[in-house]
Formats: structure tokens, sequence, C-alpha cells
């Protein structure tokens, strides 16, 4: 299979949606994101499935949205705190409460 762009993934994340409580697909393209790198304006994307799903963790998956964004050299925590405003969710809460926590121990 030819390698796609992180664009090109990045769109079929923004459109996914679960069938019949089946996340494995996130989980795919996903993987396929952190292959390809992400930059910092594409980090809304990312928020934007937790602002899609405000109650959810994705049957775990979306752990791998908040490890992988966590892992990156980026800050990103305007942006984490923006998606929050427009749609609070269980994840971004999460997220928002590690990146606190870290500050308060360095």
């Amino acid at each position: 299979m030819a390698r796609r762009s992180a664009l090109a993934v990045l769109r079929d994340i923004d459109k996914f949606v679960p069938t019949d409580g089946n996340w494995l697909r996130l989980d795919e393209l996903l993987a396929e994101l952190w292959s390809e790198g992400v930059t910092p304006g594409q980090l809304s994307v990312l928020f934007r499935v937790f602002e899609r799903f405000p109650h959810e963790d994705g049957a775990g998956v979306l752990w791998s949205i908040v490890h992988g964004v966590e892992s990156l050299p980026l800050d990103y925590e305007s942006v984490l705190r923006e998606s929050l405003a427009r749609q609070p969710s269980l994840m971004a809460e999460v997220m928002l409460g590690r990146l606190e926590n870290a500050k308060r121990r360095s």
C-alpha cells in the first residue's frame, strides 16, 4: 500500500465515525498519522475527535491521541484549551490535567 500524506490521513480522521462501536479504523488511522508526523496546525483535527465524542474514550483508542500528542515536541496547551472551550470532553480534560500535573512537578 502506498504511503499517504499526513493531510490525507487527517481528513479521514476528521470524518471517522465508529461503526457498531468499533473504533479499530481510528486506531489504524492514528498509527498511520504518527508514522507521517504531525505539525502544530494539525493538532486541532485530533482534538476535534474529542469534541465529537465528548463522553468517550473510544474503547481505549482515544488514549492513542493522548499519548501520541504528549510525545510530540510541540506546545499543544493553547490548542487543547481552545478545544475544551468549544466542547468540554473527557479526554481533553484528562490531557489538561496531565499537563498541569507535569507543570507542578517541574
